[in-house]
């Protein structure tokens, strides 16, 4: 998760990625994920624009039932890479590396687009029961048992 800043050539070039990030963030952190792909880096006058999106999977725990399960999710990143000290306007969201020369471990600013890119809500499927409200049972593996709470009839208006 290196760009050599003095042997990437001038032009648009792909960068390989393959590597581990470490995501914790607390207790809602996948913790440590898998990321991989290509970005584009255009290498221009005095800086470089790296672009793309990588695949990112590691394990996370669902928000309705608490089962472990594997997280996919697509990490957009866009960064650029200031090789002259002077600084540039570039878009709010664009992460900024100043670096001369030499080579730039991209990790932590992939981290940073890692962790922005999570998912708010972790479903390990689309059709996940979730746990019983009353006893805490799995729901996916079955019923529990616990009777039906009476039906409220002040919900009767709402769409199913």
């Amino acid at each position: 998760m290196k760009l050599d800043l003095d042997r990437t050539p001038v032009g648009q070039s792909d960068l390989p990625i393959d590597g581990r990030l470490n995501l914790d963030f607390g207790t809602e952190g996948p913790g440590e994920v898998r990321v991989s792909g290509a970005l584009r880096v255009d290498n221009l006058e005095g800086r470089c624009v790296v672009r793309g999106e990588l695949a990112a999977i590691g394990r996370a725990s669902c928000d309705r039932c608490l089962g472990e399960f594997e997280l996919a999710f697509p990490v957009p990143v866009e960064l650029v890479v200031l090789r002259d000290c002077e600084a540039e306007d570039t878009d709010a969201d664009t992460l900024v590396v100043h670096q001369r020369s030499g080579v730039v471990d991209l990790a932590e600013a992939l981290r940073e687009a890692a962790i922005l890119a999570v998912p708010q809500s972790r479903i390990c499927r689309d059709d996940c029961r979730g746990l019983c409200a009353r006893c805490g049972a799995d729901l996916n593996a079955g019923d529990c048992g616990c009777e039906a709470e009476p039906f409220d009839p002040r919900w009767e208006g709402l769409p199913d």
